[in-house]
């Protein structure tokens, strides 16, 4: 009797919840949402941008997918962004959510950021009035929809008109910033979040691949499920500091009344009629959401104190679309090309140790990777510790080479200097003058078999007198005993140290 009065109670719930999810879904469904987007490349008076376009073409299409409905422009002139401007005035009276999104130029004139058309010259302090739109323009417009208002500026982009216009019109009455300036919060409605690619003042980076990383963080985290908009930045403002290494931080200024949501999701029961209710009281979804987000933020902090890939791939693995996921990607390639580059290293400093230990083994060295990017320096060449032996040798295979550099007497000056700088070149190598360890593997790879003679040759004198041929024959054996056996120990010397090296 107490078990069928307990199922009908428990149907009625599940009936009740079902009803309750419905409404819900329709409330957000119900929403007035709109968006206006701008992105503008390719600047006629200026330098032109590799990805506002891209940038504001996938926000659009991310914001539509969220319900949003869009007002784009691209590569908008003075009077078509004041035109898209007035189109989404007038679109966002009575919106519940209003949000502007710029890519492109921006510049600060006292205290006052504006946003520039492509066709903008600036070249005068009027200028700024005549040919640039102010954001605050945009912003008294959102004013009007009475609801949530968001802006996302990434326009904090290295800007040459900035030092233009300060040079021609800078005074006590007009002060030019590098970047955006912080802008206040004065706004109706339900309030209003500024969020800046940068920091105040800074400037932010175009990027290398199709987004900036402002625009490339947004896109993986404003659609977020059931996640607070200031949630949402404080992940984008990670994801961008970790990718930039630490060199841009993203912004955000934000006077909301209460939580801001763009991607409401509520669970959906397929059949209540299978659920077999029991007594025990199911674990609210609030709590179990707190349980995973700790667990994903202890998993992804032993990834980063070990720095180990492997940690951040089990992270991955458990939480392939988690809070920290972008970032433990980033993590594990990071990880990846330090791992190409030691491995290039060992490559090439393997090669050179065979043929030292083997001196009948072939010369295989080449400019590698790592190689190009040791810097050379006098610092790096008084790191190998040659004495005056080993930079006579060093100027005998510069002339085997084909770079004369004179006389191999152990002095390096001037013409051995440039020498040194014209194989260099030839290699495709900084020209520095000054060698390092893998360089000096390389010209001792190449010119093995040929050296000795210019080192041979320096030595020999030409007798003055038949009565003093034979001492000086003597003399030049001698020497020549002598060159060799320091040679072989200098030989000896850098294959132990770099078997030492390799064995570490």
């Amino acid at each position: 009797m107490l078990a069928s009065l307990y199922l009908k109670k428990a149907g009625k719930l599940a009936a009740a919840i079902s009803l309750a999810i419905v409404v819900i879904s329709g409330q957000a469904m119900a929403e007035k949402r709109v968006a206006l987007l701008i992105g503008n490349s390719a600047y006629q008076h200026t330098v032109q941008l590799k990805n506002p376009s891209n940038d504001a073409k996938a926000m659009a299409a991310k914001l539509r997918s969220l319900g949003f409905e869009t007002v784009e422009g691209y590569d908008l002139d003075f009077l078509g962004m004041r035109s898209k401007a007035r189109e989404f005035a007038s679109l966002a009276q009575g919106s519940d959510v209003a949000l502007f999104f710029y890519a492109g130029h921006g510049i600060a004139v006292n205290g006052t950021n504006y946003i520039v058309p492509v066709d903008a010259q600036l070249s005068d302090p009027t200028a700024v009035d005549f040919e640039t739109v102010p954001v605050d323009m945009i912003t008294d417009q959102m004013k009007y929809g009475n609801g949530v208002n968001l802006v996302l500026l990434d326009a904090c982009r290295d800007n040459p008109m900035a030092t233009q216009l300060s040079a021609v019109g800078a005074t006590r009455s007009m002060r030019v910033g590098a970047g955006l300036a912080e802008m206040g919060l004065d706004n109706a409605g339900e309030g209003l979040a500024i969020a800046f690619a940068t920091s105040p003042g800074a400037v932010a980076e175009d990027g290398q691949g199709e987004h900036s990383p402002f625009t490339t963080a947004l896109l993986n985290n404003i659609g977020a499920a059931n996640t607070d908009f200031t949630e949402v930045m404080s992940r984008v403002t990670g994801e961008v500091y970790n990718s930039t290494n630490q060199r841009q931080r993203p912004w955000l200024n934000a006077s909301l009344t209460g939580s801001v949501v763009l991607n409401p999701v509520t669970a959906v029961v397929a059949d209540t009629t299978t659920v077999t209710p029991t007594p025990t009281q199911a674990e609210p979804a609030a709590t179990a959401l707190a349980a995973s987000l700790e667990t994903q933020k202890f998993m992804f902090e032993v990834a980063q104190k070990s720095g180990d890939s492997a940690d951040y791939q089990s992270y991955l693995d458990a939480f392939p679309d988690g809070v920290f996921a972008p970032m433990a990607r980033n993590a594990i390639e990071r990880n990846s090309a330090k791992e190409t580059q030691t491995a290039a290293l060992e490559k090439s400093t393997a090669t050179l140790a065979t043929r030292s230990l083997q001196p009948s083994g072939p010369l295989l060295l080449s400019v590698t990777p790592a190689l190009a990017a040791m810097p050379s320096s006098a610092e790096t060449e008084n790191a190998l510790f040659l004495d005056k032996q080993a930079r006579r040798v060093l100027q005998a295979r510069l002339n085997a080479a084909g770079f004369n550099v004179g006389s191999a007497d152990g002095a390096l000056g001037r013409k051995s200097r440039a020498g040194i700088s014209g194989w260099q070149a030839s290699q495709g190598l900084i020209p520095t003058g000054y060698m390092n360890q893998l360089q000096l593997e390389l010209l001792t790879s190449q010119t093995e078999a040929t050296y000795q003679q210019h080192l041979t040759a320096v030595v020999a004198r030409p007798a003055t007198s038949s009565s003093s041929s034979s001492s000086t024959k003597k003399k030049t054996t001698s020497s020549n005993q002598q060159l060799n056996n320091a040679l072989n120990n200098f030989a000896r010397g850098l294959g132990q140290g770099l078997g030492a090296r390799i064995g570490q």
